[in-house]
């Protein structure tokens, strides 16, 4: 499998650093190093990566985890999609239907090509601009019901991994 990228998207504020933006990298942080995503933040208001080293929470073993991504080179600040992430993802609860993607053709997708998944932070989720740039759309729920971010960071990874599972382990017995 190739690696999957969470892009936490930012829709508030992105002129100044809130404890809403800490607070989702501190969560994101474990999940991300639990499921071997890298970790990618966007349009958010920080410049270099000590400044987010310096996140101090009780969320994430206080840092332990995003300490780790940031020394594995598994953490990013960037303000526009990278090459590398591979093939755009947004997750949403209302994917466009030519768009629309199911957690086990993601798998599909993640036996040749990397990915990154966008997650929109607030209640507003991913801007337009996203969703159009977004090769595909998915929603993780296949049900089209709306998540809370903290809990899409985690579901998405977590999905997505036992999904891969599955293949492989279907995958072998083939073999």
């Amino acid at each position: 499998m190739k690696r999957i990228t969470l892009i936490l998207y930012n829709s508030y504020d992105k002129k100044r650093w809130h404890e809403a933006h800490k607070r989702a990298i501190a969560r994101a942080a474990p999940v991300c190093w639990a499921y071997n995503c890298n970790l990618a933040i966007m349009d958010f208001p920080v410049e270099d990566v000590e400044e987010v080293k310096e996140i101090s929470t009780t969320i994430g073993d206080s840092g332990k985890y995003l300490r780790m991504l940031i020394e594995n080179n598994k953490f990013f600040i960037v303000d526009k999609f990278l090459s590398q992430f591979g093939i755009p993802i947004a997750s949403t609860s209302k994917p466009d239907k030519k768009k629309s993607i199911t957690p086990e053709e993601t798998i599909g997708l993640l036996t040749k090509k990397p990915i990154g998944i966008f997650i929109g932070l607030g209640r507003h989720g991913l801007p337009k601009d996203i969703l159009e740039f977004s090769k595909y759309h998915l929603d993780i729920t296949k049900k089209g019901i709306s998540l809370e971010t903290c809990t899409a960071i985690g579901c998405i990874p977590a999905t997505l991994y036992w999904v891969g599972e599955m293949y492989d382990s279907r995958s072998y017995k083939r073999g």
